[in-house]
C-alpha cells in the first residue's frame, strides 16, 4: 500500500480480517501479515474503525494481550474488562500528572485561583476514573 490511502480502506481490511478470525483475535503482527499493511497503517486503521464502529453497528474494538484485537458480538464481559483496563490506565497518568506537575506548581504558587481551580478539577477526574476501574 503507498503513501495517502485513507484511514476508512485501511479500517475495512482490518475489520475484514478480525471478522474472519473472530471468535479469536488478533495481533498487530498477525493484522499487518492478513492486511497486508504497515504497523502505522493498522494502528491508523484500529483507530478510524474504533471511530466509526458505534455507527457501523459493529461491537466494541477490545483489545488484550492473551486474544490481541477483537470484535466479539455478545461478551460484555470482555468489553467491561476492557474498560476497566482503560480506566485504571487513565487514571494511572491523571495521578501520576497530579503529583508531578500539578501538586509542585500548587506549592510554589498556593494563592493562584487557576491552580487551586484545575487541582479541584483533576482530583474529581481523578476520582471518577478510580470509581470507574473498580465498579463492579
Amino acid at each position: 500500500m503507498g503513501r495517502g490511502v485513507p484511514a476508512h480502506v485501511h479500517a475495512e481490511a482490518i475489520l475484514s480480517a478480525l471478522q474472519e478470525a473472530r471468535p479469536a483475535g488478533l495481533n498487530i503482527g498477525q493484522l499487518t501479515s492478513a492486511t497486508e499493511r504497515t504497523r502505522a497503517q493498522v494502528h491508523t486503521g484500529l483507530t478510524h474503525l474504533r471511530k466509526v464502529a458505534a455507527a457501523k453497528g459493529l461491537p466494541p474494538l477490545t483489545w488484550d494481550r492473551k486474544w490481541g484485537y477483537r470484535l466479539l458480538e455478545d461478551a460484555p464481559e470482555v468489553w467491561i474488562g476492557y474498560e476497566r483496563a482503560f480506566f485504571e490506565t487513565v487514571h494511572h497518568r491523571v495521578a501520576n500528572f497530579i503529583a508531578g506537575t500539578l501538586l509542585p506548581h500548587q506549592k510554589k504558587t498556593p494563592g493562584d485561583p487557576y491552580v487551586r481551580t484545575v487541582m479541584a478539577q483533576m482530583g474529581a477526574i481523578e476520582s471518577t476514573l478510580q470509581l470507574l476501574a473498580n465498579l463492579e
